[in-house]
């Protein structure tokens, strides 16, 4: 009786960490793509030893990324981030802005993600430049 109770304990230990995040792969698989935009950029100012800027519009996912380092400035790339139909950004700003330094360090917004697998927030760290999602 003992083995069968320590058998079930281990079981379930072994079992409780994909419980307590049963659900949150979905809710930060909604924002992989700012997150995708976000270490492309980082990785690029690392790179190219530049300053990217990073600036979106929330309301039509419409983004624009310019450089600047010591072969000059310009754009990079522009485009629309694709969400779906059903997953939109929520923010009280207007645009939304991620500068990345070349050392990877980052001055960011922060924004909240809304769509079918719930809601995610998408921070940078201002000291590594590192983008995550926590699911809220």
């Amino acid at each position: 009786m003992a083995l069968v109770l320590a058998v079930l304990a281990v079981t379930l230990l072994l079992a409780a960490p994909a419980i307590g995040n049963f659900g949150v792969a979905k809710a930060l698989g909604d924002a992989e793509p700012l997150l995708t935009l976000l270490r492309d950029a980082r990785a690029e100012a690392v790179r190219g030893s530049a300053v990217v800027a990073v600036r979106l519009d929330p309301t039509s996912g419409m983004f624009r990324v310019d450089t600047t380092g010591v072969q000059g400035m310009g754009p990079y790339a522009a485009g629309t981030i694709d969400l779906g139909g059903a997953t939109v950004f929520v923010t009280e700003l207007e645009r939304l802005q991620f500068l990345f330094q070349p050392s990877g360090a980052s001055f960011s917004d922060s924004v909240a993600v809304r769509g079918p697998g719930g809601n995610t927030m998408v921070l940078v760290d201002p000291w590594t430049g590192v983008a995550r999602a926590e699911a809220r």
